[in-house]
C-alpha cells in the first residue's frame, strides 16, 4: 500500500493518535507511581525494543542513502528530545496536565512548517487553535492553577516545541525518502541517545516482572513501532497543520484512558474541554474534506 486518500490517512493518523494517549498512565506508573524505571532506563529500553522489532518487520534490504540517514537523525533527535523532556516532566506532574502541554505543540507547527516547508497555512487552521487552546486547558484542569506551575510543567513545555519540530520534520522528509528507512534509522538514534542519557542519572533503575514487562513492550512495540510508524506513513498524505489538529485528540484520550486505568475522573468543565476539542477538528479538517468530494 504506497498511496492512500487524504481521509484515510488522517483515520490512520486518529488511531495513532488513540495509542499515544493511552500511554501517559502507563509511563506514570512506571515512572512515577512504583518507581519502577527511572527516566533515561525507560527510553532506552522501550526504544531499543522498537529498533529490534522494527528492523525484522520492516526488512530494510537496501543501504540507507546520506540524505536518508541526515533525514532520519533529525527525526530522531526531535522525538528524543520531545521524549526525554515529556518523560522527565512526567516524574513531577500528571498526566492530564502533561497531555495538556505536550499539546501546545499545535501553537508551534504552523510557524515552523511556513518557514521550512514555505507553504500557505489555512486561515482555517488558525482560527481552530481558539476552541483547541480553550479546550486543552480545561481538559487538563491547569485553569484552576495556572499560577501554580512545577519545574514538570516547564520541562513538559520543552517537548511541545521539540514534537512540533519533530512533526514538521517528518512531513519534510518522508515526502522525500523511505519511509521505513527513516522509521528505524529516528528510533536508533533515539535509543543511542536514550542510553547515553543513562550516564547522567544517579541511580539507573530497571524492575522487571510481569506487568512492568508487558507494560514496556506495549510503549516499545504498538505505541512506538506501531503508532510511529503509521505517522511516518501516514503523515506525508495530509499537511504538517492539518496532522497537527489531529494529535490534539491526544490528551482526551491520555483522559479517557486515565479514568478507566487509574481512575482518574474528568469534571464537567474537562468534558467540555473535550468538547471544545472536537469543535476545533471540525474547523480546521471537516471543512476541507467536504471541499474535496
Amino acid at each position: 500500500m504506497q498511496n492512500i486518500s487524504k481521509i484515510t490517512a488522517e483515520s490512520f493518523l486518529i488511531v495513532a493518535t488513540a495509542i499515544w494517549g493511552s500511554t501517559f498512565f502507563i509511563i506514570k506508573i512506571l515512572v512515577s507511581f512504583g518507581n519502577v524505571f527511572s527516566p533515561f532506563a525507560l527510553l532506552s529500553i522501550r526504544f531499543a525494543i522498537a529498533s529490534i522489532f522494527s528492523m525484522i518487520i520492516f526488512k530494510i534490504r537496501k543501504i540507507p542513502t546520506k540524505s536518508e540517514f541526515i533525514g532520519g537523525f533529525i527525526i530522531g533527535l526531535a522525538g528524543f528530545a520531545g521524549y526525554m523532556f515529556q518523560t522527565i516532566g512526567l516524574l513531577h506532574t500528571t498526566p492530564a496536565r502533561s497531555g495538556f502541554i505536550t499539546s501546545l505543540f499545535i501553537l508551534f507547527i504552523p510557524f515552523v512548517s511556513k518557514i521550512w516547508e514555505k507553504v500557505k497555512i489555512p486561515s482555517t487552521i488558525y482560527f481552530a487553535l481558539i476552541p483547541a487552546i480553550l479546550g486543552l486547558w480545561l481538559i487538563s484542569g491547569v485553569g484552576k492553577s495556572i499560577w501554580k506551575t512545577n519545574i514538570g510543567d516547564m520541562i513538559t513545555l520543552l517537548s511541545a516545541i521539540s514534537y512540533a519540530f519533530q512533526i514538521v520534520a517528518i512531513q519534510v522528509y518522508t515526502s522525500r525518502y523511505n519511509w521505513k528507512t527513516l522509521t528505524i534509522i529516528s528510533f536508533v538514534v533515539i535509543a543511542i541517545f536514550s542510553s547515553f542519557g543513562l550516564l547522567f542519572e544517579n541511580s539507573p533503575q530497571f524492575i522487571f516482572d510481569t506487568r512492568n514487562i508487558l507494560g514496556i513492550l506495549y510503549l516499545g512495540i504498538i505505541a512506538t513501532v506501531g503508532a510511529l510508524g503509521i505517522q511516518m506513513f501516514a503523515q506525508k498524505f495530509t499537511t504538517s497543520a492539518r496532522a497537527s489538529l489531529i494529535y490534539l485528540a491526544e490528551p482526551v484520550f491520555a483522559a479517557i484512558f486515565a479514568y478507566i486505568f487509574i481512575s482518574q475522573k474528568m469534571a464537567p468543565t474537562e468534558i467540555f474541554g473535550a468538547f471544545l476539542i472536537l469543535i476545533s477538528l471540525f474547523i480546521g479538517i471537516i471543512p476541507a474534506k467536504l471541499k474535496n468530494k
